[in-house]
C-alpha cells in the first residue's frame, strides 16, 4: 500500500494541544473552511466531530495518497495543496480523471460502496488532508446526517463526470526555476519571465525570503518542522494561486531544502542551463531527478548569450535528462521569453506546413502575412517541401533570408536536375539537393533550432510515419522530400525513408503532441485538379503543339511529375482537408497555377501565398492567435 509522509496515529486527535494550541487552532480553522466549501455553510458541530475522529495526513508533492485497487476504507477532505486522480487501463496507460482542491473530498466512492479504489490519487503539491475512516464516518454521520447526504451527492457527481470523460487539461500555475549551473543568472531570467507572463495575467514571484516572511507574520519559525508550518504556507500559496495566473518559485541551487520544496509545489520545473557549458549530470542533479516520473513536468531551458547565432549541441543536454520539452532562450531577447511564456500558459502557436513541391513557395508568402498580422510562430513542423520552409522558420531566419536561400537552392539551380544515368532506384540522383540542404543547415541537429521543429517521413521498412525531432537536420529534411521514383530513399538506422507526404502531408497531430495550445495549418492541395475537358488524354502530337504554342507553358493535361506527386499524396491529402475544422486557423492558398516541379515560379508563389493570406487574415477572427499588442491584419489589394 502507498504510505503518505506523515499520518497522525488513529488514537491521537487532531486537536493535539487544546483550544489554545497554535497547531490545533490552525487545524480547526482550515478544516472549518474546507467543510464550508464542501457543504455550502459552516457547521461548527460537524467540524468538532471530524476533529475528534479524523486523522491529519501530510502528503508531499509527487507522493501517492492511495493506489488504484486498494481497499476503499476511508475518505479524505483536502484542506491544503492539490491532488490528482489517475486511472490506469489494462494496457498500463494512465489518464487524469479528476483534480481535487482544498474544500473538496476524495475516496468517498470506495468508502460508501465498500469497493476497491477506482483510481490512484497523488499529490501534485505538498498537501494536507483529513482522513476519515469507515468507522469514523459512520460515527460522525450518525450525529450529523447531512454528512451522509452530501457525500452521496458527491459520489453521484463524480460518477457523472467520469461518464463524460477526463477533465480538460489545466494550464500550469506553479513554476519552479532551478539553475543547473552557478553561472546562470537566475534573478535576471526570473524577472524577464515574470514580465513576459504578466502580459497574460497576474504573476507572483515567491522566493525563500518571501515564504519566510509569510511564516514569520503568522508566528511560525521558518525552521519549524511540524504541521503548523505546512498549514500556514499551503493556505497562503493556495490563496496566491487563486489570485494569480502564474506563481514563480526561483531557487538558488539543487542541493537545498527550499529547492526540494519548490519542485514539490510545482506543475512545471524549468531546469536552467548555460548553453555553452558541459552538459553532464552531476550528483546533485541526479538526486533531484530521482522519482521524477510521477512528479511535475520537467523542461530544459538552454540560456544563450545575447546575440548568439544558433544553438549547438542540444542533443548532448537532452540525452541524459529525459525532459518533456526543451527551449532555447537568448539573454535579453524579449521574443524568446514571450515564446517561453506562451508555452507555459498553454498558448504557444504551432505552424504546420504541408508538402507540394514548388507549390511550397506559397508558404513563404503566407509566413510573411502571418508575421505582419502579429501571429507568433512558436513551433513549426511540416512534410516534404513544407518541412524545408518550416526548418528555415525554426532557425529564426527573416523573410529575406528564407527567400534568398530558396532562390539560390531552387530557382537558380534546379535541385532535381542531376538525372541518374541508370535510374535503378530513382530518376534523380539527389546529390544536388543534398548539397543545398547541407549548405543551408550544416551539421546541426534537429534540436538545434531556436523554435521547436519536427518533420515527417514515411518509413517504408516498418510501414509507418516517422516524426523526426532529433538527428542531423539536413538528413531528416532529405528524407521528408524523397518522393518515390523521383528521389532515392534515405537510409536511416537501416530503414528506408521516403517523402512524409505519403502518409501525412499535413502533420497536425504531431504538432498538438508537442505541447502547443494553438495550431495554424497551411494546406497546398488543390481541389478538382486534373480534369480533362475533352474527355481523354491528349495525343503526343497535341501535347507537342501545346508546348510550342504556349511557349513551353502548361498544357491541358497533367504531366508525369504531377501524376506521381498527386498519386502519392492522395490519401494524406484527403485527411488534410478533414483537419480544417480541428485547427485554430486553416489556410489553403490553392496554388493551381504552379506546377509541382516549376522551380522558376518562386516570385509567383510568394505573391500568391501573401495575397491569399492577407485577404483571409483580414476577415478571420484571430483573437486566439494574435498577441495583444499586435497590429490588426489588413487586406491587400488584388490589383
Amino acid at each position: 500500500m502507498s504510505t503518505p509522509v506523515d499520518i497522525a496515529p488513529a488514537n491521537q486527535p487532531l486537536e493535539t494541544g487544546g483550544r489554545g494550541d497554535l497547531l490545533g487552532a490552525l487545524r480547526r480553522e482550515r478544516l472549518a473552511s474546507s467543510l464550508t466549501a464542501l457543504f455550502g455553510s459552516e457547521d461548527a458541530a460537524l467540524t468538532e466531530g471530524l476533529l475528534r475522529q479524523g486523522q491529519w495526513v501530510t502528503v508531499r508533492g509527487g507522493e501517492r495518497l492511495f493506489l488504484q485497487g486498494e481497499p476503499g476504507d476511508s475518505m479524505y477532505i483536502v484542506v491544503g495543496g492539490r491532488l490528482v486522480a489517475l486511472r490506469e487501463d489494462g494496457a498500463g496507460r494512465r489518464r487524469v480523471v479528476g483534480r481535487i482542491r482544498p474544500g473538496e473530498s476524495v475516496g468517498e466512492m470506495g468508502l460508501l460502496a465498500g469497493q476497491a479504489r477506482s483510481a490512484t490519487v497523488q499529490a501534485s503539491r505538498d498537501s494536507v488532508v483529513v482522513r476519515i475512516s469507515a468507522d469514523a464516518f459512520r460515527e460522525v454521520a450518525a450525529e450529523h446526517p447531512r454528512l451522509l447526504a452530501t457525500t452521496a451527492r458527491l459520489v453521484i457527481r463524480r460518477s457523472t463526470d467520469l461518464m463524460h470523460g477526463a477533465p480538460s487539461s489545466e494550464r500550469p500555475k506553479s513554476i519552479a526555476i532551478v539553475p543547473l549551473r552557478p553561472s546562470v543568472r537566475c534573478a535576471d531570467f526570473v524577472e524577464r519571465l515574470r514580465r513576459a507572463l504578466e502580459r497574460r495575467g497576474p504573476t507572483l514571484v515567491v522566493d525563500r525570503a518571501r515564504a519566510d516572511a509569510v511564516l514569520a507574520a503568522n508566528g511560525i519559525s521558518p525552521t519549524r518542522g511540524d504541521d503548523a508550518r505546512s498549514l500556514v504556507l499551503s493556505r497562503w500559496l493556495d490563496e496566491q494561486e487563486l489570485r494569480h495566473d502564474a506563481v514563480l518559485y526561483p531557487t538558488e541551487g539543487m542541493a537545498d531544502p527550499w529547492t526540494e520544496q519548490c519542485t514539490r509545489q510545482a506543475d512545471v520545473v524549468l531546469l536552467l542551463a548555460p548553453a555553452g557549458e558541459a552538459p553532464e549530470l552531476d550528483a546533485d542533479e541526479r538526486r533531484l531527478a530521482r522519482g521524477g516520473g510521477d512528479g511535475p513536468r520537467r523542461e530544459l531551458v538552454l540560456v544563450h548569450p545575447r546575440g548568439a547565432s544558433s544553438p549547438d549541441g542540444t542533443d548532448r543536454w537532452l540525452a541524459p535528462r529525459g525532459v518533456a520539452r526543451h527551449h532555447h532562450v537568448r539573454s535579453g531577447s524579449d521574443d524568446d521569453f514571450r515564446r517561453l511564456a506562451r508555452y507555459l500558459a498553454g498558448e504557444a502557436v504551432g505552424l504546420v506546413l504541408g508538402g507540394g513541391g514548388a507549390r511550397g513557395f506559397a508558404h513563404l508568402g503566407v509566413i510573411r502575412a502571418l508575421r505582419e498580422a502579429g501571429i507568433p510562430i512558436d513551433a513549426v513542423g511540416g512534410s516534404s517541401q513544407g518541412a524545408i520552409v518550416a526548418a528555415a522558420v525554426a532557425m529564426d531566419w527573416d523573410d529575406e533570408t528564407i527567400e534568398r536561400a530558396h532562390r539560390e537552392g531552387f530557382t537558380r539551380s534546379n535541385p532535381l536536375g542531376d538525372w541518374a544515368l541508370v535510374p535503378h532506384v530513382a530518376l534523380v540522383r539527389g546529390k544536388r539537393l543534398e548539397r543545398a540542404l547541407e549548405r543551408w543547415f550544416g551539421t546541426r541537429d534537429v534540436a538545434d533550432t531556436w523554435r521547436s521543429f519536427f518533420c515527417t517521413s514515411a518509413n517504408l521498412t516498418r510501414a509507418r510515419a516517422e516524426i523526426h525531432r532529433s538527428g542531423p537536420l539536413w538528413r531528416a529534411l532529405r528524407a521528408s522530400v524523397s518522393l518515390p521514383g523521383v528521389l532515392p530513399p534515405v537510409v536511416m538506422s537501416g530503414d528506408l525513408h521516403v517523402d512524409g507526404a505519403l502518409l501525412d502531408n499535413l502533420p497536425v497531430e504531431p504538432m498538438r503532441e508537442s505541447g502547443v495550445g494553438r495550431v495554424v495549418a497551411v494546406d497546398l492541395s488543390v481541389r478538382d485538379e486534373g480534369g480533362m475537358i475533352g474527355g481523354a488524354l491528349p495525343s503526343t502530337a497535341d501535347f507537342l503543339k501545346g508546348r510550342l504554342f504556349t511557349g513551353g507553358g502548361h498544357v491541358a493535361s497533367p504531366g508525369i511529375a504531377s501524376i506521381l506527386v498527386k498519386s502519392a499524396m492522395l490519401s494524406s491529402t484527403q485527411r488534410a482537408r478533414e483537419l480544417a475544422s480541428s485547427v485554430d486557423l486553416f489556410l489553403e492558398p490553392q496554388p493551381a497555377d504552379i506546377g509541382f516541379l516549376e522551380w522558376k515560379a518562386l516570385d509567383r508563389g510568394i505573391d500568391l501565398g501573401y495575397r491569399y493570406a492577407k485577404r483571409e487574415l483580414a476577415r478571420r477572427d484571430l483573437r486566439r492567435c494574435v498577441e495583444e499588442d499586435a497590429p490588426l491584419a489588413a487586406a491587400v489589394d488584388d490589383a
